[in-house]
């Protein structure tokens, strides 16, 4: 099994939301049309056009956690910059304090989005009725590793709603072929059990109703050294 979420963990618990601008925007800022004409800019300040237009460019590439802004958003922030009228989806995952990331559909079975402050959902899960939520550990995934047992996470609907759930378990495996999607794995807490890629999805994502994140874990220079779960459980089922 091998989502090809790969680097290492960051330290940082500051908490961003993305915001995109449409660069069309952007171009807005220096133009003023007259019916079909356009009226020409003195050239200083075209000057200063041009300056703060890579500023505005700059601000909007993204950036990686330990970079991120210190914003702090609430749950009902979040929910209402999140919304698309969508009841079905999931659009974002919330942890007062620790993190506010959009959720989107993987490309692949295999991908995993290289957007900062994005996570991607594991189609698979979909499959056992567990809901997984994959990152890059140099990027959203960075975050997963400031979860503790007990820890709340709330996943945000695109109709505004929100689901509680609470963090039951986490496990590390080492791969023993790391680039290796078929790998076996160790368990970190149980080195003496060998467990297959195919029972590892089953006994992570197997549970229905579950929410999983998955990240990768990095050693000995190895970005892909293990994988590291979160599973957490809707807070209305115990």
């Amino acid at each position: 099994m091998n989502t090809h979420s790969t680097a290492t963990v960051s330290k940082s618990k500051k908490v961003t939301l993305l915001n995109k601008v449409p660069l069309s925007k952007i171009s807005k800022l220096f133009f003023v049309s007259k019916g079909k004409e356009m009226k020409t800019i003195p050239l200083k300040y075209k000057f200063l056009s041009i300056i703060l237009t890579l500023v505005i460019l700059f601000g909007l590439l993204p950036v990686t956690p330990v970079a991120a802004s210190s914003n702090k958003f609430t749950l009902d922030e979040f929910k209402s910059a999140m919304s698309t009228l969508d009841s079905s989806r999931v659009v974002g995952v919330f942890v007062d304090d620790v993190m506010a990331l959009r959720v989107e559909k993987q490309a692949s079975d295999s991908h995993v989005t290289n957007f900062a402050n994005t996570v991607s959902r594991f189609g698979q899960a979909d499959h056992f009725g567990s809901i997984g939520l994959l990152a890059h550990n140099y990027l959203a995934g960075a975050y997963f590793s400031k979860l503790d047992i007990g820890s709340k996470i709330h996943l945000v609907y695109g109709d505004g709603r929100s689901e509680e759930f609470k963090v039951t378990n986490i496990e590390q495996y080492q791969a023993l072929s790391p680039d290796d999607p078929y790998s076996n794995f160790i368990n970190l807490d149980k080195p003496e059990l060998l467990v297959s890629s195919a029972n590892l999805l089953n006994k992570m994502y197997g549970t229905n109703g579950s929410l999983v994140l998955q990240t990768c874990i990095s050693n000995d220079g190895d970005p892909n050294w293990g994988r590291l779960f979160i599973i957490a459980l809707p807070v209305n089922k115990g």
